[in-house]
């Protein structure tokens, strides 16, 4: 098996020929991650549309305290969304 440690890969045979099952499944696991790229274009969208509902639930009336955690999870949600979209641009895509 192949072992990395603290950054250093082990550079014996046995890394170039690594076939185990559990080798296997990490590569599959990894593979199935979405890129940072549509990470970046997911939470622009969603920073983009967020706004929506939160203001619709603000002009509705914020009048109880299950109405305040929606509104301040979205406020969160869209300024987590702000921060991960933030270098999102169609230029070099």
């Amino acid at each position: 098996m192949c072992v990395t440690y603290m950054g250093l890969q082990n550079t014996s045979s046995d890394c170039a020929t690594d076939t185990t099952e559990e080798s296997r499944t990490a590569r599959g696991w990894l593979g199935a991650l979405p890129s940072g790229a549509s990470i970046e274009a997911a939470s622009f969208w969603l920073a983009v549309s967020l706004p929506v509902p939160t203001v619709l639930l603000l002009a509705s009336g914020v009048s109880t305290l299950y109405e305040l955690a929606a509104v301040s999870g979205l406020l969160v949600a869209n300024l987590l969304a702000f921060y991960l979209g933030r270098e999102y641009s169609t230029d070099d895509r």
